[in-house]
């Protein structure tokens, strides 16, 4: 397929998500005949799941930042080593 094909692919499929969102069908929608898809705690479950993840996230990225404040003070230690200024492989 070429770049121009899914180019137009793209968008075509785009066009019709957007009219099937904005027109309106005269029996109504899916959820007009059936209710909601998503029930109240579902989603309460999902918004706490969401929240800890987020949680998770931050946490996990302060960590990793304190971490690299440590090794930045740590790795300067390595460069004394004898092996590392004869420039010997350090490998098996």
């Amino acid at each position: 397929m070429s770049s121009r094909q899914a180019k137009l692919l793209f968008f075509g499929l785009a066009m019709l998500v957007t009219l099937l969102f904005f027109l309106p069908v005269p029996s109504g929608g899916f959820q007009a005949h059936n209710g909601p898809t998503t029930p109240e705690n579902n989603l309460r479950l999902a918004l706490i799941g969401l929240l800890l993840l987020l949680a998770a996230g931050a946490i996990s990225v302060s960590i990793g930042h304190s971490l690299n404040s440590v090794m930045d003070h740590v790795s300067p230690v390595f460069l004394h080593f004898p092996a590392a200024s004869n420039g010997i492989s350090l490998r098996c």
